[in-house]
């Protein structure tokens, strides 16, 4: 049987897509209900799922780390026909993998029935991304994401162009904040017994106009439950460090002393990531001890590791309160 069929109502459904779209259509649409075999669903048909029709745009491509050609051909970017809003829709893929942490050999897995669970859950609370799922006529689990205009976290810090210090004094504190929000939307699903599975500085979008910070992306899980704690300490260096802090970067940067170079050693280094500095205020001498002392729970040489995402955010929420001012009036809108 073909997965995809020839439209019934070409007309009517050329005409929207013109509309919406904004680009002519010739040719016959083909229309796909039975989303199963993924890699047949392409730019040009319409999906539909619970009698609602999506012209599918392409591939949603992975948007870090030099992995901006490699598409995510389970996900697609698409065109509500009813709206005319942009929409990502989330085929199921039942990926597994390992990923190697350190010393640590961590299963990996997508789970569609999660995701749609906190879709469900966060329905009505912006700090995670909007959606729905559907059971399209073979029952699988496609989930329906409102799309999110905006950068990712990872991109609004790579794009700027500042001293770190001068960051670290003005927008770092607000940062900050927004970072202790996304911690405790985390919270959220930690006591509904869901997890994130795939924390990174990419899967927070702030969005453009209210620059609130959204979580996207819940498909992956683990059997370590405090795999959310851990990958989060990476978005706070990050944060902290304004971008990707490594030994070999400092090794070869004119920008960080000789004589800090030289203090820096192997228990410097993150536990996970041992190319990472994680003691960063042996290279930014005004980053605050109590600051500096949450990530270095994360380090090679630590002994007391955090497990619990509220553990966290207790002493971020007191080295705000010692160290960095409440925003002025314009908020998170000093953000750009």
């Amino acid at each position: 049987m073909r997965q995809a069929l020839i439209h019934p109502n070409q007309a009517d459904v050329k005409t929207r897509i013109e509309q919406f779209a904004g680009q002519k259509v010739y040719g016959q649409i083909e229309l796909v209900e039975d989303t199963t075999q993924i890699m047949n669903i392409y730019r040009g048909q319409v999906m539909r799922l619970d009698m609602n029709e999506y012209y599918v745009l392409g591939d949603v491509h992975e948007p870090r780390f030099g992995m901006q050609d490699t598409p995510k051909f389970w996900v697609k970017k698409a065109i509500d026909l009813d709206s005319g809003e942009t929409k990502i829709i989330k085929l199921v893929f039942h990926e597994e993998f390992v990923a190697h942490i350190g010393a640590l050999h961590i299963r990996c897995f997508r789970s569609p029935e999660k995701e749609a669970r906190v879709l469900d859950l966060t329905r009505d609370d912006d700090r995670f991304m909007h959606g729905y799922s559907v059971l399209d006529p073979k029952r699988n689990v496609v989930r329906v994401i409102d799309f999110i205009y905006g950068k990712t976290l990872y991109e609004w810090i790579m794009d700027l162009e500042m001293p770190h210090e001068e960051y670290f004094h003005t927008l770092f504190p607000i940062i900050l904040r927004e970072l202790c929000t996304c911690m405790k939307a985390i919270q959220v699903l930690h006591e509904h017994g869901l997890c994130h599975g795939d924390i990174r500085n990419d899967h927070i979008i702030i969005e453009q106009g209210t620059k609130l910070f959204r979580w996207i992306d819940f498909d992956l899980t683990q059997d370590y439950s405090d795999y959310d704690v851990w990958s989060f300490s990476n978005i706070l260096w990050f944060c902290a460090g304004m971008g990707m802090t490594t030994f070999h970067e400092v090794a070869n940067s004119s920008a960080f002393p000789d004589s800090a170079k030289l203090r820096l050693s192997e228990d410097d280094a993150s536990a996970f990531y041992r190319y990472r500095i994680l003691n960063l205020k042996k290279l930014y001498g005004y980053i605050p001890e109590a600051l500096n002392a949450i990530l270095m729970r994360f380090a090679t040489n630590s002994t007391h590791f955090y497990d619990r995402m509220d553990q966290m955010v207790a002493d971020v929420e007191e080295a705000m309160a010692k160290h960095f001012p409440l925003p002025g009036p314009a908020g998170r809108q000093a953000l750009g």
